[in-house]
């Protein structure tokens, strides 16, 4: 009797062991074939659904199985059913060791290490300090949000009857520094409130070759939505709603950001990277190239093509706008153009729009000025697409 009971208690270990292993491997599959088809450059509209489709069968599966992956996704953008409790855990879908803690409590007792030796004192201090910071930087985050709003907007009013809104849900990314733009990084890696260095610089530049070298009104919406980085989406979708009830002419929204690996900017630091030591060159050389002798950040579309029932926007209406423009730039600049990602499991607000797209321009491996140099090129990209679309002259 005894004996059989050990055979079973062992067997179970084992059974453990396996099912534990055979979690991790599978779901780290499932994460590598999605990262490889994300990188996929959708030539036809019937890639994308192939994509659509079978990408959207592994992670439906995880959904249901793995709950803590559906919120990992859901917060990506998918707005208003993001029950935040990716930001409370701290959870990273691509860290299956970490969903896994919250899905088999037992694992999470193998890194407490020290923890446990913390007492209860300590960890009433620790709370409470935690949520005066929390406070004081909620209570600074509101405030400067304030401030923000006397300079929403730069547009041009000409017309008072804007076809573009530009807009920046990640407002405060930024780039490398250099003596030229030179900033102190703050809310995290590679991140500033301060409108000269950040997306909004960007943005100003992007609308000023629209405006005035091709005619095209653009409200550029310069407030900082990402305070709360986990609410982001959910306040951009608040001036996305507001602008398009204010100004029905508007056609077309762009959400403008910079793609990001890693980080190079510590928060409070004050530096400036060698662009040559920068850990990962093969992602900087990832976005860079030449033009007309200058250096020049590569550009990339990302569409969500997540929808519920009350969307009546169609994702891939979207996704073709984004390929126009990105096959636009490739034709008139080679390989400026990183092409189209699909994101199954976001929305980015495209929903409001038929012509609602996000923009990585460059990367956080390069510089404000690198940036700023492609956005002349994009402009006209754009405005070549809106011409033979018939909404620009």
């Amino acid at each position: 009797m005894y004996r059989s009971s050990l055979r079973y208690y062992r067997l179970k270990k084992v059974s453990f062991v396996i099912l534990l292993l055979f979690n991790i491997l599978f779901y780290r599959w499932l994460m590598t074939n999605d990262i490889e088809a994300a990188n996929i450059n959708f030539e036809t509209e019937t890639f994308a659904e192939e994509y659509n489709s079978i990408n959207g069968m592994f992670i439906t599966a995880l959904n249901y199985t793995m709950p803590t992956v559906d919120v990992g996704y859901k917060a990506e953008g998918f707005y208003d059913r993001d029950l935040t409790m990716a930001s409370m855990f701290n959870l990273n879908q691509r860290d299956p060791l970490k969903i896994l803690k919250y899905q088999i409590p037992i694992i999470a007792q193998i890194d407490k290490g020290e923890k446990d030796n913390t007492s209860n004192t300590q960890v009433a201090e620790n709370l409470n300090a935690n949520q005066n910071k929390n406070n004081e930087v909620a209570n600074e985050a509101s405030k400067k949000s304030e401030m923000n709003t006397s300079v929403t907007n730069v547009s041009n009013v000409d017309t008072g009857k804007p076809l573009i809104l530009l807009y920046h849900t990640h407002t405060m990314e930024s780039y490398v520094a250099t003596l030229k733009n030179k900033y102190v990084a703050a809310y995290g890696y590679d991140r500033t409130n301060d409108l000269n260095y950040n997306m909004v610089r960007v943005g100003d530049s992007l609308t000023e070759y629209l405006t005035k070298d091709y005619g095209i009104s653009v409200l550029h919406d310069r407030t900082i939505h990402d305070y709360n980085y986990d609410q982001s989406y959910y306040n951009s979708s608040l001036s996305v709603k507001k602008y398009l009830e204010e100004y029905p002419s508007i056609k077309v929204t762009i959400d403008l950001h910079r793609d990001g690996y890693g980080s190079v900017m510590q928060p409070g630091v004050d530096t400036i990277p060698v662009l040559s030591s920068l850990p990962n060159q093969d992602y900087r050389k990832k976005y860079t190239m030449e033009i007309n002798g200058q250096t020049v950040a590569k550009i990339m579309f990302i569409i969500g093509s997540r929808r519920t029932a009350d969307m009546n926007e169609d994702w891939k209406k979207n996704y073709e706008f984004a390929k126009q423009i990105s096959d636009k730039l490739n034709e008139l600049y080679p390989d400026i153009s990183l092409g189209i990602e699909i994101h199954q499991y976001a929305e980015y607000n495209q929903h409001f729009s038929e012509k609602g797209i996000l923009i990585e321009l460059g990367s956080n491996y390069n510089t404000l000025e690198e940036a700023l140099n492609s956005t002349p090129y994009l402009a006209k990209a754009i405005y070549l697409v809106l011409k033979d679309d018939g909404l620009a002259k």
